[in-house]
């Protein structure tokens, strides 16, 4: 037996009222190079591009290999269209270091809005890494739409203890358990076990509407924020979320902790025929947040939305019974051309 479906062709969606807004201001074409890759995000509709709360286009020209927070930064092969012309579409090109438009990536839909603003059907590019740029040129002051989507939603569930009469965060918390988030989660393909993430380094925790203490767990079982420097690209996101010390004693109460971000970088000398590959612990500096521990072995925080400067942060956890020891990384000596490791 088959079914007949019969739609409303007079129902029209205008992606200038629907649209997921997206504040990331390393996609602008005066911010270096790195590793991101859009094609690893499980892109969905309409977006309208933002730079720290306010609106930025596509770059319409050619742009430098190395920018935009990736290595091929995306650029539209078309000026923006009128209000008037509608939705349009728009041939998308990388730059390959000669030939500004030798990568011609997946076409996309362009529309301008009332209010001075696009918004953009933004599709998974061909291949990595490409990301779509923006052009830092085009910043212009907001008026934020109320019926947008402009934060993800956690999976969680809160728990609350009816018997305290005073607010203590070790009884009342939401709860957050994302397998993706661990260590060994290289590329969000998790690994002993661990599951898998679906799209690898594309969760960012700036899209999310945090709000209040939070408990971690890792399939179930309690986990805690790492205290040790994490590589690149593992914990789901780009760029792993640390914690600037150490945990508390139930006796500390509640304390506040520096957040960093890791990230790699590599040498080598071609001539000589060796280089190196490492570490900086704290090459970003993300908003502190509030720990607390708690009777029972386990650990709240008060998370708070990252800097938005950083590229895909995600707090990055690990199991609680782990006692890991801490990486050691690699910084290049002024003194030495050798390697020198610092704890």
């Amino acid at each position: 037996m088959s079914i007949i479906v019969a739609f409303n062709s007079h129902t029209y969606c205008d992606p200038c009222n629907d649209y997921t807004s997206l504040d990331q201001p390393w996609r602008a074409n005066t911010a270096p190079g790195l590793g991101v890759c859009d094609v690893n995000f499980n892109w969905n509709g309409w977006y309208r591009l933002l730079y720290n709360g306010m609106d930025i286009r596509m770059a319409e020209s050619c742009v430098d290999v190395y920018r935009c927070g990736t290595y091929y930064p995306l650029w539209l092969n078309g000026r923006h269209p009128q209000v008037e012309d509608g939705v349009v579409t728009r041939q998308v090109c990388a730059n390959a270091g000669y030939d500004c438009c030798f990568y011609k990536s997946n076409p996309i839909r362009v529309k301008a809005c009332p209010g001075n603003y696009y918004v953009y059907e933004i599709v998974r590019p061909m291949t990595c890494n490409m990301a779509y740029c923006t052009d830092a040129g085009t910043i212009t002051s907001i008026h934020v739409a109320t019926n947008v989507s402009t934060q993800a939603h956690l999976n969680t569930t809160t728990t609350t203890s009816p018997v305290s009469s005073t607010f203590d965060p070790c009884y009342n918390y939401n709860v957050l358990d994302d397998t993706w988030r661990n260590t060994y989660s290289y590329y969000g393909n998790g690994y002993y076990n661990l599951g898998q993430s679906g799209y690898y380094s594309s969760h960012d925790d700036t899209t999310i509407e945090w709000d209040g203490w939070y408990r971690l767990y890792l399939q179930g079982a309690d986990a805690k924020i790492s205290e040790w420097c994490v590589d690149s690209m593992t914990s789901g996101g780009y760029t792993p979320l640390i914690l600037g010390g150490s945990h508390p004693l139930i006796k500390d109460g509640i304390v506040t902790r520096e957040i960093y971000g890791t990230t790699n970088y590599y040498y080598w000398w071609w001539y000589w025929g060796y280089g190196w590959y490492g570490y900086q612990c704290n090459y970003y500096k993300s908003y502190p947040i509030q720990v607390k521990a708690c009777p029972g072995h386990y650990y709240v925080y008060k998370l708070v939305k990252p800097d938005l400067s950083i590229p895909l942060p995600s707090y990055t956890t690990v199991h609680s019974r782990n006692a890991r020891l801490p990486y050691l990384f690699w910084l290049p000596s002024r003194s030495d051309p050798r390697l020198s490791i610092r704890p």
